[in-house]
């Protein structure tokens, strides 16, 4: 069996998102070992090479990324469809949504979706109308090298780097409305603690959001608490989850969440939503907290960095232990599966 796999969105904005991570994992795992099946990557997706599988690893709602016409089997990775749950909250205007027509009918030639998570699943089959036997779930995971660090030496030669603050809470993502970002600044100011922020959009200025967001640090008087660092490169970024006291995403809605497992691979803990994806895969490793309301959020936060040196060592090793039950050659494995599903 022959799979060509889209790499395109390698050598776009997204290889720095979750969606270049996941392309470029998921090749790199196939190319780690023979699985059996001939592997070629391609990056024009509107010229795929013949195979027996093609492998879209990516689906824009609003952009035309899939051709209309079928020339073999098709899989298509869907992380989310967020922005038609939520509709008023992503206006897209006229042209996306003939984007989004275009898109659908594109489906029609879709073999298999793969999806992150069984809520997004949910998602996809009443938004999208495609037939729930048809999508398969592959959770995602951590890259193989978020793991536990204890050389003092580098750590600090990180924090230095960045100016870290000695004690902070981390936040890694980006700035969409789905994200709860106002909330949890209005629960680091409750809390009184430091927030660092890792993420490429939130030091776009030039985004309605993140101006937004600069106006409510303002109005909190939490311009010395947040530290925003930008894109940071993987190497540092885990780190920068060993540095934190903890982990938040109190998102108020996630298609899988993945700075979530990331910071527990790291045995940082998580606060978190019980939303969603997020009340899936994590199990009662995470601190639940409630994404419409920052005095929960900021309890919580105080009571996860208010642990005792006991509780935190046993709570760090629950959480690696926990992380280390996902991993990329599950995911591959599982990946080929759909594909072998479906060549007839």
């Amino acid at each position: 069996m022959k799979v060509a796999i889209d790499i395109s969105p390698l050598g776009t904005g997204h290889k720095t998102r979750g969606i270049g991570s996941y392309t470029q994992r998921l090749t790199e795992e196939f190319k780690k070992r023979d699985w059996g099946i001939e592997f070629e990557f391609f990056s024009k997706p509107t010229s795929p090479p013949p195979a027996d599988v093609i492998h879209y690893p990516y689906f824009d709602l609003f952009f035309h990324t899939l051709p209309m016409k079928k020339t073999t089997n098709r899989v298509v990775t869907i992380h989310d469809v967020i922005p038609l749950v939520f509709p008023h909250y992503f206006p897209v205007g006229l042209k996306g949504y003939i984007s989004l027509f275009f898109q659908k009918r594109s489906l029609k030639n879709v073999d298999a979706i793969i999806c992150d998570s069984q809520a997004s699943k949910k998602d996809i089959v009443s938004k999208l109308s495609f037939p729930k036997d048809k999508i398969h779930v592959v959770y995602l995971a951590a890259g193989f090298n978020f793991k536990e660090i204890t050389d003092e030496n580098t750590l600090f030669s990180v924090s230095k780097k960045y100016i870290l603050p000695k004690k902070f809470v981390l936040y890694v993502g980006d700035v969409n409305w789905n994200k709860n970002l106002p909330n949890l600044l209005e629960a680091v100011k409750i809390a009184k603690v430091n927030l660092v922020m890792v993420g490429k959009a939130l030091t776009d200025d030039s985004l309605t959001q993140v101006k937004e967001i600069n106006q409510i640090i303002k109005k909190l008087g939490l311009q010395k608490q947040i530290i925003k660092t930008g894109y940071i490169n993987e190497n540092d970024l885990i780190y920068i989850y060993n540095l934190a006291g903890l982990t938040v995403l109190p998102s108020f809605y996630e298609g899988f969440g993945l700075p979530v497992l990331e910071s527990m691979a790291c045995g940082t803990p998580v606060v978190c939503s019980n939303v969603a994806s997020l009340a899936e895969f994590t199990g009662n490793n995470a601190i639940f907290c409630d994404p419409t309301d920052p005095p929960d959020i900021a309890q919580k936060i105080t009571h996860a960095l208010n642990l005792s040196k006991r509780q935190k060592e046993i709570s760090s090793q629950k959480l690696i232990k926990h992380a280390s039950k996902f991993n990329w050659q599950k995911v591959a494995r599982q990946t080929i599966a759909v594909y072998k599903s479906i060549v007839k």
